[in-house]
């Protein structure tokens, strides 16, 4: 035998293990594979539920877990249930792509990222609990495998000073989240750098599905929790990570678009973001309260660097309105201009808005009524209430754009897209002209309009320009035109059926339209028992919280409960509520029973106002405020007391008030002739964003509201 013989055979005695392996590793991923396209076959909810406990059940190795979560990214925008959807997002966040790795192979990005000691000692004099020293995102753009903009590889270092044990207390857990349908997150570096030199890893947890059971929210992102024990003043933290595309190809088609916030809870040293893409790719940028970019261009890319320093963190304060009302805020999109953006996401959505043989039916019928233009949108409003339940299946590209109408038919249920776009395709076909909106509420915060991207939205429901008239296909008890209360005042942009985009503000609705009214008849006998009729009426989005609320609550006990806090024996003998079908504009409650109002002696209290709780206690409880506030859009409340007195009552009445102000209005008057006592109230608060430097002229606003609202009548019996 020669030795070239001799060396092969040893060659391939040692390769034939690998080949194995291989081989093995091979047959595992076409097996994973064969499982993703029998379930996307798959036609009954049984064959899919195979399908889901077939791929529970592969031994799942490391080298698998990148088939495995493809053919997971596949499945879960094709579930048809919960149940479906959970299970497979445990499978794959059972198995991830990436855990801890060497950087040899990414970018290092050594121009941008810091060292931690250098960072420390530059920084000299510790401010806060907790600082962060730097927080850098470096983001590299190029083309997919089909020559289409915006694939996007995160490089993320992030490094945080303990600065008390209180510190060391409160930062112990970490979490990095990421979308495992779009991006495999690789950990560089998750460490502790002690004052003595030494230097400790966290303990990393195994990754974790996001969902929100209460609310019926699932997401492909997940989360790993990064533990850091036995932190001391004086500790380093540091976090470096990469995120990669999870495919070659942008599944936004040459789409990308990034907000970034420049202040977080804790005080900052540095914040800098990097954005490096071919010179040929058009990016638009809005720099809100930051410096311009840096430029460089180089090798046919170019670099942008934006950078703010020694910023100040957050105060949390309740009724905050988001972020971007007070924030920094850096936008990226590869979007410039409204036409653009309503023909772009007119592309995404016009395909999916054909109607099955099922919706064109319950089309033909609303047609055959003969309905006016309300009435056609009523009908197609309760029809979409009625049949499709809110389940958000927030997966990849579905986390902004909907979901095929035919499918939310099929499926049953579907989020504020889904319903939104149900509503637009079936008023169409009924002859009434719609529109998709994208809507960012009140609370989240407004941004400025030059800026473009679905990012920016956080809501979406329906708009009929012939009516100017919102539809949000969430508010489950609601009637036509009752918006609710985050809704109104939000920042909405349209796209109609020709891709034609509109900016709006959704208007609020007037306290006339969003309107508490309460009657109640008392007879005062000499004993101080009083008996009472009571109505309350409630109009707008008000009267659909009803709706939902008694369904489920005692409307005795829950009056009961009301008048209690007030007098001590308090009996309902009747309690009905009316106007509850959403087809009643307002609903009404009847309520009859009696309390007793001695607490001793001959002197006794009435109320002026039922309204327990106080504008102050809820909306401007501190003293002093660094942030806005958000005042919610509650109902006006117009309260009638008619008393009648024992006869030789004496009455002592409080003086009336009139206040009015931009904050609101309220009013408060009292009347005696002969044995009738009435007291009657008003009340209303402007939905408005209160700048800090005007919260100490709305918190007294507020405490004069409540004095006068909070005011008893005195009366002696005889």
């Amino acid at each position: 035998m020669t030795r070239q013989k001799v060396f092969a055979g040893f060659l391939l005695f040692f390769l034939l293990p690998a080949v194995g392996f291989a081989a093995q590793a091979q047959s595992r991923s076409d097996k994973i594979q064969s499982i993703e396209l029998q379930y996307l076959a798959a036609t009954t909810p049984a064959q899919r539920k195979q399908f889901v406990n077939e791929l529970k059940s592969l031994n799942i190795l490391s080298e698998d877990a990148a088939a495995l979560n493809r053919a997971v990214s596949a499945m879960l925008p094709a579930a048809d249930s919960v149940e479906e959807a959970e299970e497979l997002l445990r499978i794959g966040a059972a198995n991830p792509v990436g855990r801890m790795e060497s950087a040899s192979n990414l970018s290092s990005d050594t121009d941008f990222l810091v060292n931690a000691q250098r960072a420390a000692l530059a920084a000299h004099r510790a401010i806060g609990e907790v600082e962060a020293l730097a927080d850098i995102r470096i983001d590299h753009l190029r083309k997919d495998s089909l020559g289409r903009d915006g694939l996007v590889s995160a490089h993320v270092q992030q490094i945080w000073r303990i600065n008390s044990v209180h510190g060391a207390k409160i930062f112990s857990l970490r979490s990095v989240m990421y979308s495992s349908m779009a991006e495999t997150l690789y950990m560089v570096h998750a460490r502790v750098l002690k004052n003595d030199g030494r230097e400790l890893e966290a303990k990393i947890s195994a990754d974790l599905p996001v969902l929100e059971r209460s609310t019926s929210m699932y997401f492909d992102s997940r989360t790993r929790d990064l533990y850091f024990p036995q932190l001391d003043p004086g500790d380093l933290v540091e976090i470096e990570y990469h995120l990669l595309p999870a495919s070659d190809l942008n599944p936004w088609a040459g789409y990308y678009a990034r907000m970034d916030l420049f202040r977080d809870s804790f005080p900052t040293r540095l914040r800098r973001r990097v954005v490096v893409a071919p010179s040929t790719m058009k990016l638009f940028a809005v720099e809100h309260r930051l410096r311009p970019a840096v430029v460089r261009q180089r090798n046919g890319e170019t670099t942008r660097i934006w950078e703010a320093r020694d910023i100040d963190a957050q105060a949390f304060e309740a009724l905050t309105p988001g972020a971007s009302a007070s924030s920094p805020y850096l936008h990226i999109s590869t979007i410039g201009s409204i036409e653009e953006f309503g023909r772009w996401y007119s592309s995404l959505l016009e395909p999916g808005l054909q109607l099955t043989e099922n919706l064109r039916a319950i089309a033909n019928k609303i047609l055959e009524s003969d309905l006016t233009t309300w009435g056609k949108v009523q009908a197609v409003y309760e029809t979409v209430q009625r049949s499709t339940k809110y389940i958000a299946f927030e997966f990849g590209v579905h986390s902004y754009q909907p979901y095929a109408v035919a499918k939310v038919d099929r499926r049953g249920f579907g989020d504020c897209k889904d319903k939104a776009a149900m509503i637009v395709a079936l008023l169409r076909a009924v002859g009434v002209p719609a529109e998709f909106a994208m809507v960012r509420t009140r609370s989240a915060g407004e941004v400025v309009p030059e800026a473009y991207s679905v990012q920016l939205f956080n809501h979406a429901v329906a708009y009929v320009p012939a009516l100017d008239l919102y539809l949000d296909g969430t508010a489950d008890y609601a009637a036509l035109g009752e918006l609710p209360p985050d809704d109104q005042g939000g920042q909405a942009m349209t796209v109609d059926a020709r891709g034609n985009a509109t900016r709006r503000t959704i208007t609020f609705a007037s306290p006339e339209a969003n309107r508490v009214s309460r009657e109640i008849h008392a007879h005062l006998a000499p004993d101080g028992r009083v008996e009472f009729q009571s109505r309350t009426k409630y109009e707008g989005y008000f009267a659909a919280e009803q709706r939902r609320t008694l369904e489920s609550n005692d409307l005795a006990g829950s009056y009961r409960a009301t008048l209690a806090q007030f007098y001590p024996t308090v009996k309902i003998a009747h309690a009905v509520a009316e106007g509850t079908a959403r087809a009643s504009r307002e609903v009404e409650l009847k309520i009859d029973g009696s309390i007793d109002v001695v607490h001793g002696g001959r002197e006794i209290t009435l109320r002026s106002s039922l309204n327990a709780a106080g504008l102050t206690n809820k909306y401007a409880p501190e003293r002093l405020r660094k942030n806005p506030v958000l005042v919610p859009v509650i109902p006006s409340e117009h309260e009638v007391f008619d008393y009648d007195l024992p006869e030789g009552a004496e009455v002592a009445l409080p003086p009336d008030t009139k206040l009015e102000t931009a904050f609101g209005k309220i009013e408060v008057t009292y009347s005696r002739q002969a044995s009738k006592l009435r007291v009657e109230t008003y009340r209303e608060l402007a939905p408005l964003t209160v700048a800090a430097s005007d919260y100490a002229a709305f918190r007294a606003f507020c405490n004069a509201a409540d004095k006068a609202l909070q005011r008893e009548v005195k009366v002696v019996l005889p």
